[in-house]
Parts: C-alpha cells; sequence; structure tokens
C-alpha cells in the first residue's frame, strides 16, 4: 500500500501571469455564431464557454468583442487560444489597443474584491 497524502505530485505548473477573476459576462468569438459567456477574466486573457469547438486549436489567434458591464460599447482584442476543454476555450490577449486595455483594467479593478484573499 502507499500513502500518497506524503507524496507530492504537482498537477500542472500556474502559468497565469494575473490574478483571476470569476466573471460574468458575454462576448462574440471569432467566426463562432451566437453570444458567449465568459466565466473568469485576468489581465492578460478570459475563459468562454464554448460548446461547438470545432475548428479551435492551440495557438490559433482570434477575434473578440468583449460587453463589459461596465463599458458603454463593446471591447475589441485579438487573443491566442492557451486551451481547449470540455467547457470551452482559454485565451490569452495578444492584441489590445490601450482604450481596450484600460477597459479590461477598469472593469478588472471595479470586480477585484471578489478575489479570494491570500
Amino acid at each position: 500500500m502507499i500513502d500518497v497524502r506524503s507524496q507530492h505530485i504537482e498537477v500542472s505548473k500556474e502559468r497565469r501571469q494575473h490574478p483571476r477573476l470569476e466573471f460574468r459576462c458575454t462576448a462574440l468569438f471569432g467566426h463562432l455564431k451566437g453570444v458567449l459567456n465568459v466565466t473568469d477574466l485576468s489581465l492578460s486573457g478570459l475563459f468562454v464557454e464554448v460548446d461547438d469547438k470545432k475548428g479551435l486549436e492551440p495557438g490559433q489567434i482570434v477575434s473578440l468583442a468583449i460587453k463589459f458591464p461596465t463599458e458603454e460599447k463593446a471591447v475589441l482584442v485579438k487573443a491566442k487560444i492557451a486551451n481547449v476543454n470540455k467547457r470551452g476555450v482559454g485565451c490569452q490577449f495578444v492584441e489590445v489597443g490601450a482604450k481596450s486595455f484600460d477597459a479590461i483594467k477598469n472593469c478588472f479593478e471595479t470586480f477585484r474584491d471578489t478575489l479570494p484573499l491570500g
């Protein structure tokens, strides 16, 4: 019998540069039809729930129009797909204009109090 409680196994290495905020808003995602749900946000990326992931591959660059509750207009960015899993697609921002970055930062700062302490 092996006591796994005494063994430290690192499942995955954290690659995020910024804290992630559990967050809900909507987005138009690349060539996909319909409005999709964003479920978390950081200053460097986000996660989008996607049912049909056909044609979405890690490394692919996509355009996003994100509707933050703190902004009147949708924020336009380009992002690289970092991962694809059962729930959806994780994206890393690669082209973000100054106004768009300010909007992302404003939204993040507005809702950052929901981050766990620690």
